[in-house]
């Protein structure tokens, strides 16, 4: 018996006990929050995740805006606060704004997909445009524009503040393609203290193109392109992320509009 007491405690002692540190460590990184300026960018284990079904899309032939009453979204809208249960995200829609308080702890990175959103399907080509009022000053806060396919492919275009590579106040792009996370623009590239911007997002066949403007009156400027390997039908809408303290946004004029024949800005 005491052999056998003995050679357990040398193979504990040589192979260790509990879970694998491969395991542990994957486990560790897909409970991560968006990562802030100083931080590097992990490398998740690819994981088998099952998909999320994907409600039937419409071609967005002419412009629409969200409508809803009493907190009810019409013409396919969707909310969606995936952590309701446990802290709910306060929100309404009046007068053609919807707007949110969002808590801390909401986010759309690793395994944290707990950010509220507001979307619809949409099939093909399309536009969608909003304007934000926001004020983010902490590491991370960023509300914006989400095309969404599921819960490890989707494209983030945010008035932002921190986050990967280059935090501070601006403009931020991130893009998540299975188990790849890329920032493709940071608000170092595009930076901005304005506390009201204007975000937009067009599809033409797999190219997605970002633009913003500091109002209706100003001229868009493209921030960046996509070339994705998105379906034909996606989520498109607005979302909020917070990590730091609670913090409010309005979103106003929220619009999905046909792709125009050319170049928005040509």
């Amino acid at each position: 018996m005491r052999g056998v007491i003995l050679i357990l405690i040398v193979t504990c002692g040589i192979f260790g006990c509990g879970g694998s540190p491969t395991a542990n460590r994957s486990a560790e990184l897909n409970r991560a929050s968006t990562p802030t300026a100083n931080s590097v960018q992990p490398i998740v284990t690819p994981t088998p995740v099952a998909l999320e079904s994907m409600p039937a899309g419409q071609t967005i032939e002419r412009p629409e805006t969200v409508k809803a009453v009493d907190k009810r979204f019409e013409n396919g809208w969707i909310w969606i606060d995936p952590d309701a249960q446990n802290s709910p995200t306060p929100y309404e829609f009046k007068q053609g704004k919807f707007a949110m308080r969002i808590p801390s702890n909401k986010d759309l990175y690793g395994d944290n997909r707990s950010a509220p959103r507001l979307v619809k399907a949409v099939t093909g080509d399309f536009q969608i445009e909003s304007r934000v009022n926001f004020d983010p000053t902490e590491d991370y806060q960023g509300a914006g524009l989400l095309i969404y396919v599921d819960r490890i492919n989707y494209l983030r275009l945010e008035r932002s503040f921190g986050g990967l590579r280059e935090g501070g106040s601006g403009i931020r792009m991130d893009v998540r393609m299975q188990d790849r996370y890329e920032s493709l623009t940071t608000p170092g590239e595009v930076p901005t203290t304005s506390k009201s911007v204007e975000l937009k997002i067009t599809r033409r066949g797999n190219v997605f193109t970002s633009y913003w403007r500091q109002n209706e009156n100003a001229e868009w400027r493209e921030i960046e392109e996509f070339v994705s390997t998105f379906p034909n039908t996606v989520l498109a809408g607005v979302l909020g992320c917070n990590t730091s303290s609670e913090i409010a946004v309005v979103f106003s004029n929220i619009k999905l509009l046909p792709q125009p024949v050319t170049n928005p800005l040509k």
